[in-house]
């Protein structure tokens, strides 16, 4: 039987009941700006609030780029911000349409849940994902954030970054003791991400959660992990043998759509390795 396939969606599939005033109306106020660079008194109009709302509103995006004004002119207009926003979500759109044929390929190789995530706020969260048949299978809601230095994902994102960087980030303090088994001092996260970036894969062996493994590989672009791929799945079935096994094929995945997101063929036009881990 043919398993159901799950396609990118916004983890918001239904409007909130009730609106918060303030943003819906400097959303209003963007999307009338959307047409035309236009005066305060005219904005105004167009949403029939009052000047001094309106004044207050603009003043606010200003400050934060969304918007700008013409002293010259006296008129408003869209400011740089937004594209820089609207590159990062179509960015995150191109990523998840390349990795989706791997994420259910691998899931078909390894018979366990393959994840998409990206960088967020010093996490990370779940963009996509291919959940495990089995009933007893790790979820992925998504939408879903991992905080900061959870499990394998936070190796791969931050194993490719800069490391003066990353030691800013990790500062002197222990790090966060999710398990027992979690890596908590400075020197070691050090070292293994060290050892993540020889191997092009990151092992998380009940460090975030007790009773579940993971792998994860970097997507990377421009030198930079702009997401991650990962089979996760729970102890009791995927054994050590198997996550090495997994490892390698999600070190592959990675790669590929890596190379894809840079230029090169299609991710349907590249074959993983033959063969899988669901066996044993």
């Amino acid at each position: 039987m043919e398993r159901k396939r799950h396609r990118p969606r916004s983890p918001l599939v239904h409007p909130p009941r009730r609106l918060v005033p303030a943003v819906d109306r400097a959303v209003r106020v963007l999307r009338t700006l959307a047409g035309a660079e236009l005066r305060l008194t005219d904005i105004a109009t167009a949403l029939g609030l009052p000047k001094s709302t309106t004044l207050a509103i603009l003043q606010t995006l200003a400050a934060h780029a969304l918007v700008t004004y013409d002293d010259g002119a006296r008129r408003y207009a869209l400011g740089p911000a937004l594209v820089a926003l609207a590159g990062a979500a179509q960015a995150r759109n191109t990523v998840a349409r390349a990795a989706r044929p791997y994420l259910e390929r691998l899931a078909e190789q390894t018979g366990e849940t393959v994840i998409l995530h990206v960088p967020d706020d010093g996490g990370s969260v779940i963009l996509d994902r291919e959940e495990s048949p089995h009933q007893l299978r790790v979820t992925a809601p998504l939408g879903l954030r991992l905080p900061p230095f959870a499990g394998a994902v936070s190796k791969a994102l931050l194993a490719w970054q800069p490391e003066k960087e990353v030691r800013r980030r990790l500062g002197a303090r222990p790090l966060p003791a999710f398990t027992s088994r979690s890596i908590t001092t400075p020197a070691a996260y050090m070292r293994e991400l060290r050892r993540v970036r020889r191997q092009g894969v990151a092992r998380d062996d009940e460090e975030y959660l007790s009773g579940v493994r993971a792998v994860s590989a970097p997507i990377r672009a421009s030198g930079r992990a702009v997401a991650t791929i990962s089979v996760v799945g729970v102890k009791a079935r995927f054994t050590r043998a198997r996550m090495r096994r997994a490892a390698e094929l999600v070190r592959r995945a990675g790669e590929q759509i890596s190379w894809a997101l840079a230029g090169g063929s299609p991710a349907t036009d590249v074959a993983l390795p033959g063969g899988g881990c669901a066996g044993g």
